[in-house]
């Protein structure tokens, strides 16, 4: 009996990484943000240009809390072939903004 509640928690577990976060995930949406952020924002930036930078990542991370599952989201760091595709796909407006922005600063 003990085997069966267990298995049928870990399944529960899977099926909840599995499934897509919720687009109003606080908590999710300031890990995302943050590490995008990190990854972009550099001190030599101009504060206009980190401002940019700053609204894509809100932009690309909107996009992606609708978009993929939890599970997804955690393999960012290292994604597939198939899901970076699929990521710049989905954030390509986002990108095209920021580009569009930044020639207009001249940056």
């Amino acid at each position: 009996m003990k085997r069966s509640v267990l298995g049928f928690i870990l399944g529960l577990s899977v099926m909840g990484c599995n499934s897509k976060p919720d687009k109003e995930d606080e908590n999710l949406k300031i890990q995302a943000m943050t590490s995008c952020e990190n990854a972009a924002i550099t001190p030599e930036m101009s504060g206009a240009k980190q401002k940019l930078v700053k609204d894509y990542c809100s932009c690309s991370t909107d996009k992606m809390m609708g978009e993929f599952t939890y599970v997804e989201m955690m393999q960012m760091n290292n994604p597939s072939q198939e899901l970076q595709d699929r990521l710049m796909k989905l954030v390509e407006p986002c990108l095209k903004e920021l580009k569009t922005k930044s020639a207009e600063l001249g940056e």
